[in-house]
This record gives structure tokens, C-alpha cells and sequence, in this order.
């Protein structure tokens, strides 16, 4: 009875251990030599023992010393992104790029996941070393292995930590490094941005600490990860520590997405939507039995048409079902989305008759054309030269340009955006100097200096587009109105 009393107490108390499972990563060095030129691949090993596939997020963060004409400063940067591991042992390759001078990175690997408990694996330390020769190689085994243990962190510190590491723009970095080849030409505005980039920074980290703790947002942003989302991509836009706009996307293993946006104001939430594949199935489901959207497509299917696809437009408050015949016509269902329920179907139709189409083409196309025979029989030929030799507008171009800035702008591309305000600027001044042709800032400022004409306001606005463009200056709505307005004031 005693040695059954026993067996009974070994099952219990251990078979929940034995259940648990656990996660390792591991590599074969501690250190890896590379020449430079060559690319820096190290290969990780993974065992999982929790007799499932889990989801976690992966994050490595590298620093790296940067020496540079007796400069020296320490650089460093973080990379994270949604990492799935499968059951049992497996093997991921980790590229690190390349490099084109000698340089020494520390990497620093994290997977933090959450299974009955928040977990996180930590595997620290590890160098890559890229030599100059070959003989300066030095490899050789040293194997380092992390298991994973409880994260220490509470929730809302985690969350804030996931929030920071994925609001930051990956870099790999040899980009990091060109990036600090950046001229230091301009040490006051240097220092103005440096300062503002503070500002802005030190804003967006009160914001989203503020976010983290939102009640509403914890409890949107948990139904997410309980559905196996995994977050992939923050977008903060604050105005002041605790007001302004959110917008964070998330990704499962199956690549189905789901997005929540909305804003806060003076750390109250005003507005939260969540948006997943989920619901997206459900507001299809709920337009296919609606009777406006039944009798419609009814329609269609009797006059030929095939249904072809279904898309969400409008930032997910419009659904649009295209169809398609045998003649190519084309028509849509559109409906849209209130309240999280299907209102407005109706149909449209994007062709117009063919028959009828000719019918009124031809006649109007044989009219055009003897309008133009009689203009080219009474002009000269000379006038047809001197029209086609009309001078470049370069003025308009400018500011079409500039139109196509504001327009990626809004679109989020804020590297081309700042390049195009650039681009227009150097434009307009290449050719109302007379210079006409393609010049770079440092040549057109050197040739306004030449000419003693004003330049402090004009190189400030080539440097700021510089810097967002090489990644040294976040982007932000109000920097970039006021150099487009800036532009727009020279160039008008």
C-alpha cells in the first residue's frame, strides 16, 4: 500500500511537468568569424516539446561600434517579427547580411510566447566578427543553448515592450551603418532634428505606455492573440503624450490578417475597431442572405454574368462583389458596413452597350477627323513645328511633383515623399537658374552661394528630406507640411 501511495504521488506530481513542455534555441559558437563581402548566415537550432506548433514573436537586437574619422559611437538596433516553431527539432538559418569593412555585431535573441503563462527564451551573446583576411578567421565550436523560462514581466510591461520593438522601423545592419555615413555638414540642424526627434519619440513612448494600460485596448488586443494573432506592425500618430491615432496590424501563422485602429483622447479611448478574417467571413455571410443581395446577383446570374470576387474597401466600411460575363462586361454589388451590419446593397453596372457604343463613336470619330484635316490644311507646317516646340514647363512639373509628394505622403511611403519634395525643389531651382540639367543639393547650393542668393532655408529643407530619407529623422505630418509649403512658396 506504501509503495502504491508512492507510485500514485510520482504520476501526480510529475506527469504536469512532463506535460508542460518547453523550448530551446542553440548555436554551434558563441562567436562567428566572416570575411567581409561575405554573408553572415548562422544556424540556429530549435527543439519543441510542447507536442504542438507555437507562435511567438521573435526579436534580435544587435549593437555594433561605429568608428569613423576619429568619431566613435555605439549603435544599436532591434528586429522583430511574428515566428512560428514547429513540434520537435528543427533548424532556422539567422542572416545577418553583409558587410564591406571590418566590423564586430552582438547579438542579443528573444522568443517570447504564451502558453498557460508568458515564456520567453533568451539566447545572449553571441558576436560575428566580419575580417579583412582570411587568416583572421577564427571558428570553432562553442555551443550555447537557452531553454525557455516564465517571463518576469507583467503584461502591460510586456505589451509595452512588444509595442516599442515593433513601432521602430526594422533596419538591417549594414543599412544602419551607411545610414551614419551621413555628412555632418550641418551640425545646427543636426541638433534642431536630433532635438526633435527627442521630442517626438519621447511623445510616441508616453502615448503608446498610455495605450498599453488602456483597459479597451488590453481587452481588444488580447481576443486577438487568443484567436492566434500575432502582432506584426505598430503605427503610432500622437499629438500629445495621451492623445492621437493608432493603427496596428497582426498576422496568423495561415496568413489570414486582422487590424485595430482607432484613437485616444487625454488617455480616454474614443474609438476602437477591430477588424479580423473572422469578421470579414461573417459580413459575407450576413450580405448572401440578404435579399437585396440575393435578388441582385439572381439577376445577374440570368443575364450571364459569374460572380469573381469579394473586397472590403474603404477602410472595411464597404464590401464590393465583382462579376464578369462572356463579353467582358463587368458589373458590382456594392454594401455597406454600419454599426458592423450590411445596409445599402445595390447593383452597378461599369460597361456601356458595345453596339450601341460603335453606333456613337464612328459618325463622332469621322467628325474629329475632318476637323483636323481642315486645321492642318489651313496652318502652315511651320505653325505644327513651333507647336510641338513648346517650352518645358518646369514650374508645373514642380508642382506636380510635389501633388505626387503629398499623395505618398498619405500613403505612408515617407521616404519617396521626402524625396519628392527634394527632387521638386532641385528641379525648379536647376532650371530658373538656367542651369537645366539634373544637379544634387550640395551643387545647386553651391551655385545660389556663387550668385549671392539666399540659401539657409533652402539647404535646411534639402537636409531634412536627406535625413528621413537615409533613416536619421522620423517622418511627421507636421515637419513635412511645413517644407511643402516651404517648396510651394519658392516654386509659385
Amino acid at each position: 500500500m506504501k509503495k502504491l501511495c508512492i507510485f500514485l504521488f510520482v504520476i501526480i506530481f510529475f506527469i504536469p511537468i512532463v506535460a508542460a513542455g518547453d523550448i530551446s534555441f542553440s548555436v554551434d559558437q558563441k562567436e562567428y568569424y566572416f570575411k567581409t563581402g561575405e554573408n553572415a548566415l548562422i544556424p540556429l537550432k530549435i527543439e519543441n516539446s510542447y507536442g504542438k506548433q507555437i507562435n511567438g514573436l521573435l526579436t534580435y537586437i544587435y549593437t555594433q561600434e561605429i568608428n569613423q574619422g576619429g568619431f566613435s559611437m555605439s549603435s544599436s538596433n532591434s528586429q522583430s517579427t511574428s515566428f512560428s516553431i514547429k513540434v520537435g527539432e528543427s533548424s532556422n538559418g539567422l542572416d545577418f547580411g553583409t558587410f564591406d569593412s571590418p566590423t564586430t555585431l552582438n547579438i542579443n535573441l528573444k522568443f517570447s510566447y504564451s502558453e498557460n503563462e508568458s515564456r520567453i527564451v533568451n539566447l545572449d551573446s553571441i558576436k560575428i566578427h566580419f575580417v579583412s583576411n582570411e587568416s583572421q578567421k577564427q571558428n570553432k565550436q562553442d555551443q550555447q543553448t537557452s531553454s525557455s523560462a516564465k517571463n518576469q514581466q507583467n503584461p502591460i510591461s510586456q505589451l509595452q515592450k512588444q509595442l516599442d520593438q515593433m513601432r521602430r522601423q526594422p533596419q538591417n545592419p549594414k543599412q544602419t551603418l551607411q545610414n551614419n555615413q551621413m555628412p555632418q555638414d550641418s551640425s545646427a540642424l543636426k541638433k534642431q532634428m536630433e532635438e526633435q526627434f527627442k521630442d517626438e519619440q519621447r511623445k510616441k513612448e508616453e502615448f503608446q505606455k498610455e495605450l498599453a494600460q488602456n483597459p479597451d485596448f488590453q481587452r481588444e488586443h488580447k481576443e486577438l492573440l487568443d484567436l492566434g494573432y500575432n502582432l506584426t506592425n505598430v503605427d503610432l500618430s500622437p499629438s500629445s503624450n495621451n492623445t492621437g491615432e493608432f493603427n496596428l496590424d497582426y498576422k496568423k501563422e495561415n496568413e489570414d490578417r486582422a487590424s485595430l485602429q482607432g484613437n485616444m483622447e487625454n488617455g480616454e479611448m474614443q474609438s476602437i475597431q477591430k477588424n479580423t478574417a473572422e469578421d470579414r467571413e461573417n459580413l459575407l455571410k450576413e450580405l448572401r442572405e440578404n435579399k437585396e443581395f440575393q435578388k441582385y446577383q439572381n439577376q445577374l446570374q440570368k443575364e450571364g454574368y459569374s460572380q469573381q470576387s469579394s473586397e472590403f474597401k474603404q477602410n472595411n466600411t464597404n464590401i464590393q462583389v465583382n462579376y464578369l460575363n462572356s463579353k467582358n462586361e463587368t458589373a458590382t454589388i456594392n454594401a455597406d458596413i454600419i454599426n458592423n451590419t450590411i445596409q445599402n446593397v445595390k447593383l452597378s453596372r461599369n460597361n456601356i452597350n458595345k453596339k450601341n457604343y460603335l453606333v456613337f463613336l464612328i459618325p463622332l470619330f469621322g467628325i474629329l477627323g475632318y476637323i483636323l484635316y481642315k486645321k492642318l490644311k489651313k496652318k502652315p507646317k511651320q505653325n505644327v513645328i513651333e507647336k510641338i516646340k513648346t517650352p518645358f514647363d518646369y514650374k508645373l512639373e514642380s508642382l506636380k511633383m510635389l501633388k505626387s509628394a503629398e499623395k505618398l505622403f498619405d500613403e505612408r511611403q515617407y521616404k519617396n515623399a521626402y524625396g519628392g519634395v527634394g527632387q521638386s525643389l532641385r528641379l525648379y531651382l536647376s532650371y530658373n537658374n538656367n542651369l537645366k540639367k539634373e544637379m544634387t543639393n550640395d551643387e545647386i547650393i553651391k551655385h545660389l552661394k556663387k550668385h549671392k542668393k539666399p540659401t539657409k532655408d533652402i539647404k535646411n529643407c534639402f537636409d531634412l528630406c536627406s535625413l528621413v530619407e537615409f533613416a536619421k529623422y522620423d517622418a511627421n505630418k507636421k515637419d513635412f507640411s511645413m517644407i511643402v509649403s516651404f517648396a510651394k512658396k519658392i516654386i509659385k
